[in-house]
């Protein structure tokens, strides 16, 4: 039995059961109290029998962010999730999607007709991400830093590598009209664990961070910072791993949003803001974002670079939750957290997010164009259309 921070410090005051996006759209779910630091402390007395709709939790840690003791509740429910009994089944299908790094090697995989997957418990309603064909130039084996220039690494998360190129090639030009040289890392496909510990599978998450930090490590020492573009990964290389795993990084990381307003000059700040209006923008920083750092950085650099005010889509937990949403038995509850969008939108415009799978989960159930910030950023650049 693994052991946490503040593990028996739940003071049954429920406010982690109001935070929760789940219990909010689902009956039967339990809510995070009663899944987490209750089941918790009878597993410690040895009487431990999992509970039904465990599996229901996203791991969106909105709980965590709300307990005023500091519980780590969503961990917790991870840990439930280990002992919760399942089919040889949902193991396979679970095995499966919470290896993305896999996936990325062979995007080409989610074409395959729905027909198969169904059987596996794959959700025949959520609309899949389109593969993108990877720059096979960016697959560097060790950092080449550029004579004079600083040199940063782009943490190129499963997703991006295999579904969205786009985001990593404007990311890095956007990078590099601040200045700096970029370096896409790790070289090979891999996985930083968020996936396969969100469904509670601990010890693969562990295997799986520790590989990822042994790459990293080797093409990371000669480098500024590691920037990265999923807000997932961010949280999880800077908070998961040397809370969880003892895994700390020499090199600084820093989210893309948050290193661009950290090095981007006023100058071009005010240059972007002398730019015609576009369209209205709504933030959606998702729950690992807003459980970490808050809402306030994706906001500010839309505030810094548009005359137009941005509108923050205050919907907690979109239900995207990695592979949540992909599985059968979410199907409803990931469609019915995601919908609550459209009671925030009221009008044309475009949905900015941090991660690439709410992307995908927001656009269609709101019909609205969502994109990285890194892609609207690049577009603000071009449509400026002069040096910084």
């Amino acid at each position: 039995m693994r052991r946490f921070d503040h593990e028996d410090s739940c003071i049954k005051c429920s406010i982690c059961v109001t935070a929760c996006p789940v219990y909010r759209v689902d009956q039967k779910f339990p809510g995070p109290k009663a899944l987490g630091p209750d089941w918790y402390r009878r597993l410690q007395a040895g009487q431990g029998d999992t509970m039904e709709h465990v599996g229901d939790c996203t791991f969106c840690q909105l709980c965590e962010e709300a307990c005023p003791v500091a519980v780590p509740i969503a961990h917790l429910i991870a840990e439930h999730k280990r002992h919760a009994p399942q089919s040889p089944r949902l193991m396979l299908r679970d095995y499966l999607l919470t290896h993305p790094q896999w996936l990325a090697k062979a995007p080409a995989l989610v074409k395959l007709p729905k027909v198969l997957g169904v059987p596996l418990g794959i959700s025949a309603k959520t609309r899949w991400p389109v593969p993108s064909p990877v720059d096979r130039t960016q697959r560097l084996h060790r950092v080449r830093p550029v004579k004079n220039v600083p040199s940063v690494g782009i943490f190129v998360d499963c997703f991006t590598r295999g579904f969205d190129a786009p985001t990593l090639a404007e990311a890095r030009e956007v990078l590099e009209r601040l200045g700096f040289a970029t370096v896409p890392l790790p070289a090979a496909s891999h996985c930083c664990g968020a996936a396969a510990y969100a469904s509670g599978l601990l010890d693969e998450a562990e295997h799986s961070a520790r590989a990822t930090w042994r790459a990293l490590g080797r093409g990371a020492a000669q480098l500024e910072a590691i920037v990265t573009l999923n807000a997932t990964c961010d949280d999880t290389l800077r908070s998961e791993w040397p809370r969880y795993f003892g895994l700390e990084l020499s090199t600084p990381v820093f989210s893309f949003v948050e290193f661009v307003l950290k090095h981007a000059s006023p100058s071009l700040f005010a240059s972007l803001r002398e730019c015609p209006a576009g369209e209205v923008i709504y933030t959606h920083a998702t729950c690992r974002s807003k459980t970490a750092r808050g809402e306030g950085s994706l906001l500010r650099l839309v505030e810094r670079s548009s005359e137009r005010p941005p509108r923050v889509l205050e919907i907690n937990c979109c239900g995207a939750a990695g592979s949540y949403a992909f599985k059968s038995e979410h199907t409803g509850v990931a469609r019915a957290l995601g919908s609550q969008a459209n009671q925030v939108i009221d009008g044309p415009g475009i949905i900015l997010t941090d991660s690439g799978t709410c992307a995908i989960h927001l656009e269609e159930l709101t019909g609205h164009r969502t994109l990285h910030p890194a892609r609207w950023m690049h577009a603000q650049l071009e449509l400026m259309g002069a040096p910084q």
